[in-house]
């Protein structure tokens, strides 16, 4: 069975919010590379918090659904949070998971510097350019809340 209910007035029933979610919910479930861990429904916002297993799995589901992955600290028993965030189909969405894996951060920012560098060479920028071609994030994979502070993505 399937509620393909991604454009009711949410206004009118408050009833509505959860619908759309979790619609969407379903068709995550459904269509995604990686099966989340739990998915929570928000009346208060309508949107998804999608828990997955790993920062990979983040990095999946991120390229899936054409969003960026974000990694910052934090200060709780784990030390990283990796997380992507966007709207799909009208509804708004987090998929995150807490881990400790240092050597995936150290990874991910190892790529996203020879990213940089690469489009640099490509188009021909200093490099010191603040400079952004679209699909070249300067920050690549991984940002820290520090790093996107004026970073302008060129349309």
């Amino acid at each position: 069975m399937s509620i393909d209910s991604t454009q009711p007035d949410r206004a009118a029933d408050p009833r509505s919010s959860y619908l759309v979610a979790l619609s969407v919910a379903e068709q995550i479930v459904a269509g995604a590379p990686v099966i989340p861990q739990s998915i929570t429904a928000n009346r208060y916002d309508g949107g998804l918090e999608l828990h997955l297993a790993s920062p990979a799995d983040v990095a999946v589901f991120a390229r899936w659904i054409g969003v960026h992955v974000t990694t910052t600290r934090t200060t709780t028993k784990y030390p990283f949070e990796t997380g992507a965030a966007g709207t799909w189909h009208g509804v708004g969405f987090r998929a995150w998971v807490m881990h400790e894996d240092a050597s995936w951060v150290q990874r991910q920012q190892d790529q996203a510097g020879e990213l940089v560098n690469q489009a640099h060479d490509m188009y021909d920028l200093d490099a010191d350019s603040a400079a952004v071609v679209p699909g070249c994030v300067r920050v690549g994979y991984v940002t820290a809340s520090a790093d996107s502070e004026g970073v302008e993505v060129a349309s």
